[in-house]
């Protein structure tokens, strides 16, 4: 039993406090870490039953195991791809990504509007800029965290017009500089309606933005664009069109080519 709580208390004391710094969801971080916790418990009992272990090496061993079987359940989890139908109707526009609603920006006539995470500013552009609608729509910021499918996923049904790779240096995105350095992949789809951009932005622990799609190709709703490796953010940038509704808020948990994120 001793071996338990102690299992149970070093995995709240190691993965708790990480899922803060991460911005991960605490509940669902405490209760794993209480399932690790226990298994830990049990394989130090059955190890014990073998061989004298003292305290030290009852807590070195706690730590190694649960920091391999965190790290184990974590790549597990980040990289699964599981298959999605989109919802039918043809006035909706999809969320491109998993994570929660961390922004949403309303641009108005004459504004320069920012796509931001932490510190990090990035001034939208052209041809981002470009496709709002009497320079009026609307930003919104999608923040992925390590326990989220990082599979990206068109929001409308159209053709990719424009596309952009921007390789960049991994920095941190407190980092005044970071803005210009990271890595990001923008991306206008355009349907026979309307256009719509999206901005994938690296943070630090990135390796790398893959895309699976290039300028020109026609993409169908919901169809897998890109994967980011490990935490990032993308962002949706939205004409004001005619009866647009936003259907999303903020701290909205949102999935890639499944919630709606506006109807029009």
């Amino acid at each position: 039993m001793v071996n338990i709580i102690i299992s149970l208390v070093l995995s709240q004391l190691i993965l708790v406090p990480i899922a803060y710094k991460w911005e991960l969801n605490l509940k669902v971080v405490s209760i794993s870490a209480l399932i690790i916790g226990l298994v830990v418990g049990l394989a130090i009992n059955i190890a014990e039953g073998y061989f004298y272990m003292s305290l030290p090496l009852k807590l070195i061993s706690c730590f190694i195991l649960i920091v391999l079987i965190s790290v184990s359940a974590l790549l597990v989890r980040f990289y699964r791809d599981p298959d999605r139908v989109p919802p039918e109707g043809e006035n909706v526009i999809l969320s491109p990504a998993d994570g929660v609603i961390k922004y949403i920006k309303s641009i108005e006539k004459g504004e320069i509007p920012f796509s931001s995470k932490g510190k990090e500013k990035i001034r939208l552009a052209e041809p981002l800029t470009g496709i709002l609608k009497d320079e009026q729509g609307y930003l919104i910021g999608i923040l992925m965290t390590y326990l989220d499918v990082h599979v990206t996923r068109t929001p409308i049904k159209g053709k990719l017009t424009y596309f952009k790779h921007i390789h960049g240096h991994f920095l941190s995105l407190k980092r005044e500089e970071a803005p210009y350095k990271n890595e990001r992949v923008m991306e206008v789809v355009e349907s026979d309606r309307f256009k719509i951009g999206l901005i994938q932005i690296a943070s630090r622990l990135v390796r790398r933005i893959v895309t699976y799609s290039k300028e020109g190709d026609e993409l169908a709703l919901g169809q897998r664009i890109g994967m980011i490796t490990f935490g990032s953010q993308v962002d949706v940038v939205l004409p004001k069109l005619q009866a647009l509704k936003i259907k999303v808020r903020v701290g909205q948990q949102v999935y890639a080519g499944l919630s709606i994120i506006a109807e029009f």
